[in-house]
């Protein structure tokens, strides 16, 4: 794991770039992790999730937006980092995935809508931000990738989320995955262990098998 600055302007941001052990030679299958969270707040494991796709087997980027309340700016830092990732040497840019996590989920969700250049998609307990930051499941008609959704059952409201209740809003994204000619499949895991399953997404665990499986299909 190495700490990379993938933006110098407007602002500098930086992110982890992880690594296989054993790195093959040509160029490799990638994955771009967005956290969650807003302004200071890093919601999910960054770090560790970088970590857990290199072990994996792909080349892990997990970057870190700059502090906003607004949307907007964090969209921009999530094309900004798919573009560093796109570029490096030993990424294959026809076999990147990326994934996110409660707000990073819904930057997944739009960056894949926007055509962003990425072969597939993996959702954590999306948050479901308001409508003038531009986010709406009718933008599902606009994406063509395969969509791997996931969530706790007792991921049903809580400081972290604003009260929002995270498993219906998964279910509503599958549905208008489903209705656009896009079947998704959505898992949903046990009770975590604490009362917030928001919280399930802040460690590699259960769910954590089942999206390195999604993965190694979609990034032969």
């Amino acid at each position: 794991m190495e700490e990379v600055v993938y933006a110098t302007q407007p602002t500098r941001l930086t992110g982890y770039l992880c690594n296989p052990a054993n790195l093959a030679p040509g160029k490799q299958a990638a994955v771009l992790y967005n956290h969650g969270g807003m302004q200071a707040i890093i919601g999910g494991a960054p770090k560790e999730t970088c970590a857990a796709l290199a072990d994996a087997g792909f080349i892990g980027f997990a970057p870190i937006r700059r502090p906003t309340m607004e949307v907007g700016p964090s969209r921009a830092d999530v094309r900004t980092a798919l573009a560093y990732l796109a570029n490096l040497d030993i990424v294959d840019p026809k076999r990147i995935a990326m994934a996110g996590f409660s707000r990073g989920g819904a930057l997944t969700f739009m960056a894949a809508a926007e055509g962003a250049a990425i072969s597939a998609a993996v959702i954590m307990a999306s948050a479901a931000p308001p409508a003038e930051s531009g986010f709406t499941l009718t933008d599902a008609l606009k994406i063509k990738i395969p969509v791997f959704l996931i969530v706790a059952e007792n991921d049903t409201g809580s400081k972290k989320t604003n009260g929002q209740n995270t498993i219906a809003g998964m279910r509503r994204m599958q549905t208008a995955l489903n209705e656009a000619g896009n079947p998704a499949r959505l898992v949903v895991y046990p009770r975590f262990r604490t009362g917030d399953g928001h919280e399930m997404f802040e460690e590699i665990g259960i769910y954590w098998p089942d999206v390195v499986a999604f993965l190694k299909q979609q990034l032969p």
